[in-house]
């Protein structure tokens, strides 16, 4: 059964389930505010160099990509497929951020962070706009000259947007992680849930992430479907195309296949670790030793290496997430070992696409009307 406890141990209950009743009464004001329409704004972007005299302005579309619950259910991988699918319709996709952890880069004052980095690679297609004020952060991006071809053609992904109500969006979709949905769990910090599991009748989209396993994704439907008042819309797991191997000889890439049977360290700071550990023996992979932070937490070379040893390999999986922060991405000791991650459809992808295409249709029709 899953963990339906929250991230902190159950000894603690009698103080996290006051806290999380507090809670809850905060996210009630909030979202009924939001219902209300109070501090919710469109995006609306005007060229800067042309803001004196009065052209027309843009409205992109946006799509939300969020979830219910605090931790990993998916959301870089099946974010990157979406702008993948909005680049093949013509748009200019821009993957708007929070920015997690996010710090300045040097004299050029760039906000960059780990999700980011990581969009660079499986992202390459998009543009990747970070800040906290997301809204003002995609203005100022959006009308600056230098994004003269991408203005008029832009659509948003709000990464982690499900509770970011401040910017009005165009459709919203919520992943629900099959292997923990914690939607029969409380609020957080005494369960994982961010707002109320019947908060999800909100979202236009509801897609199942991480449904290897027949069990947890008909559990995870249920669940689904008794907050929802109606069922998911799709459903889809991680895959896992090829290992991109980096050693002191310099990068490779090889195919999953090749590691079977292989003695690993298996290294990640994701919400969820169990899920990467078992994507890792459904590879084949031998784990001789799991290594885990909380997510988002930097690893150093240093401290793989040192694990690796005491584990007796030399090589350590270890996330895309994980290995773009990395101090060195290199060593001599050790060969890390980065999955090539994609999203599979088992079903609904074809609702997922044609959701897409009506956004940027309508955004089509708005602009020649």
């Amino acid at each position: 059964m899953p963990d339906t406890r929250g991230p902190l141990p159950a000894w603690i209950a009698p103080i996290t389930w006051p806290l999380a009743r507090c809670y809850g009464v905060g996210v009630a004001w909030r979202n009924a505010r939001w219902d209300r329409g109070v501090g919710v704004q469109r995006l609306e972007v005007r060229a800067s160099e042309n803001r004196a005299s009065g052209s027309e302005v843009v409205a992109p579309p946006v799509v939300s990509i969020g979830n219910l619950t605090a931790g990993g259910t998916g959301k870089s991988p099946f974010v990157a497929w979406c702008a993948a699918e909005l680049a093949s319709i013509g748009a200019k996709p821009v993957i708007a951020l929070r920015g997690y952890r996010a710090a300045r880069a040097g004299t050029s004052n760039k906000v960059i962070s780990d999700e980011a980095e990581e969009y660079a690679s499986t992202a390459s297609m998009a543009k990747v706009v970070v800040g906290a004020r997301r809204r003002e952060a995609l203005v100022t991006e959006l009308s600056a000259m230098t994004a003269e071809n991408w203005r008029n053609h832009a659509a948003i992904l709000l990464d982690d947007g499900f509770q970011h109500r401040k910017l009005a969006r165009d459709l919203d979709v919520v992943l629900v992680d099959a292997s923990r949905p914690g939607l029969d769990g409380d609020l957080l910090p005494n369960g994982w849930l961010r707002e109320p599991a019947r908060n999800i009748a909100r979202a236009d989209l509801v897609v199942l992430t991480k449904a290897d396993d027949e069990v947890q994704r008909a559990r995870a439907a249920a669940l689904v479907a008794e907050s929802r008042g109606r069922p998911h819309d799709a459903v889809c797991v991680h895959a896992w195309d090829a290992l991109e191997v980096s050693a002191a000889h310099g990068r490779e890439r090889i195919s999953v296949a090749e590691l079977a049977e292989r003695r690993v360290l298996s290294a990640c700071a994701l919400g969820n670790p169990s899920h990467f550990h078992g994507m890792v023996e459904r590879a084949g992979g031998h784990i001789v030793e799991r290594m885990e932070k909380p997510d988002h937490r930097p690893f150093t070379l240093a401290e793989l290496e040192r694990a690796a040893s005491v584990a007796g390999v030399r090589e350590v999986v270890l996330s895309r997430k994980d290995f773009v922060k990395l101090d060195v991405k290199s060593s001599s000791r050790i060969a890390l070992l980065i999955p090539q991650l994609s999203i599979v459809f088992l079903e609904g992808e074809d609702r997922v696409r044609a959701a897409l295409g009506r956004v940027i249709s309508a955004r089509n029709s708005r602009a020649s009307a």
